[in-house]
């Protein structure tokens, strides 16, 4: 229950994004990461109305349009005085007691993003606890971008596997994934709503977003863009030619089959077809060295990668073929 509160308050929020305050190029050094879990915890929970009313003004994001009403004030005082939400908060008050590395780094990246893309819109970043909203530890629309701090506490955390988290999900919970997450979000939005529709449509869009993380983040290792450990990008780098040549020699590439897509491009412990050292989404790794070649042998910008759809020509003019190791 604490958990489906948490997801319904942030959904309303982001629903509501474009008409809340939104930041310009002009703000990027001076508006600073808004921390809404460490405002709605310090709330005295014996004046907690009160406490509420204070910082509504700066979190309408999060407590709606209007005042909560009462049982939107109840299910609050449960959130911030659930026993394991709060000694997650108090955890998470560790790992970052302040968030002044974290927000040098976006507004830099940010400066990199309007200079790639001068239209697109910086959004105004929050923080919160979200109750280990595991599915969308990132949420982005428009004018806000949320980071769950309580899904990057480390993968030593040791309720993450109480939770029942697996280790190939509990080892990317770290706060170095944080950036390269957001930016990947930021990417999915800027896609066409079109589906893909063929294996190779699925690679192309996955290799868009990394290949944007990389460009707004160029000191982001491989291992956090592709959410990784050390060990799997080496894995993928030495199979890259054996993960391309299965494909073609399966004819999967222009495979519509909901099955041969998903060993490929879903999350999971391995490769379906692959040794278990091997990680999942190994699509999304092969996407992004097809997109990262087609934009160094093509005058493309990035506004024009986002908007072509045509993933056959993206892969023929990228002229990509894996080297032999």
């Amino acid at each position: 229950m604490i958990r489906v509160i948490s997801f319904v308050l942030v959904c309303i929020c982001l629903s509501a994004c474009n008409s809340c305050n939104t930041t310009t190029g002009e703000d990027i050094a001076t508006d600073d990461i808004r921390r809404y879990e460490v405002d709605l915890f310090s709330i005295d929970t014996n004046n907690f109305e009160e406490g509420i009313a204070e910082i509504y003004p700066r979190y309408k994001l999060f407590l709606g349009s209007q005042m909560p009403d009462e049982n939107g004030m109840r299910q609050l005082k449960n959130f911030v005085t659930d026993s394991l939400i709060r000694s997650t908060y108090e955890y998470t008050l560790k790992v970052f007691p302040e968030v002044n590395n974290l927000n040098n780094e976006f507004t830099a990246a940010f400066a990199r993003m309007q200079q790639s893309i001068p239209e697109i819109q910086v959004p105004q970043v929050y923080t919160y606890v979200s109750g280990f909203d595991i599915q969308m530890p990132i949420k982005y629309a428009d004018s806000a971008l949320i980071i769950g701090l309580d899904l990057y506490l480390g993968n030593d955390y040791k309720p993450y596997m109480e939770q029942g988290f697996p280790m190939y999900i509990i080892n990317r919970l770290s706060p170095e994934y944080i950036l390269p997450d957001a930016f990947k979000e930021i990417a999915w939005a800027r896609l066409p709503a079109t589906p893909a529709s063929t294996l190779l449509d699925a690679m192309i869009e996955q290799g868009k977003t990394i290949y944007f993380a990389e460009l707004m983040l160029p000191d982001a290792r491989p291992e956090y863009l592709m959410k990784y450990t050390a060990q799997q990008v080496k894995w993928v780098e030495a199979n890259e030619l054996s993960l391309w040549s299965f494909i073609i020699e399966n004819q999967l590439l222009y495979s519509t089959d909901a099955k041969a897509v998903a060993m490929f491009m879903t999350d999971g412990p391995f490769t379906s077809g692959f040794d278990n050292e091997s990680p999942s989404r190994t699509g999304h790794w092969l996407g992004w060295q097809i997109v990262k070649n087609y934009m160094t042998k093509n005058d493309v910008s990035l506004k024009q990668l986002f908007e072509d759809n045509d993933s056959q020509k993206i892969l023929q003019l990228s002229g990509y073929k894996p080297a032999r190791i």
